[in-house]
């Protein structure tokens, strides 16, 4: 399941023009992901989380201020964090 992540996750980020960087699957690929949009060309964070509170605690401690999309890739949804402890259904790609 990891690995289809990995070629849904590349795939879609050569279709977006998103960087992906060279660390990027050196480790099981989860479902929830991060694209820094504060960098140009936009970039994919190479941490990858299999659960939301994975990805929160992330973005809670090592992007705080910085401009992120998480996608889930099981769902095939973007979600939006609240700030606090959560992430929301806030549109499909």
């Amino acid at each position: 399941m990891f690995d289809s992540y990995k070629d849904r996750i590349q795939s879609y980020c050569e279709e977006a023009g998103i960087e992906v960087p060279v660390g990027f699957g050196r480790h099981a690929t989860g479902r929830y992901v991060a694209i820094d949009e504060e960098s140009l060309p936009h970039k994919l964070v190479a941490t990858t989380w299999p659960n939301r509170k994975e990805a929160v605690n992330y973005l809670l401690n090592l992007a705080v201020g910085r401009r992120m999309r998480i996608l889930d890739f099981k769902d095939r949804c973007e979600l939006s964090f609240d700030g606090k402890a959560s992430l929301l259904k806030c549109g499909t790609f």
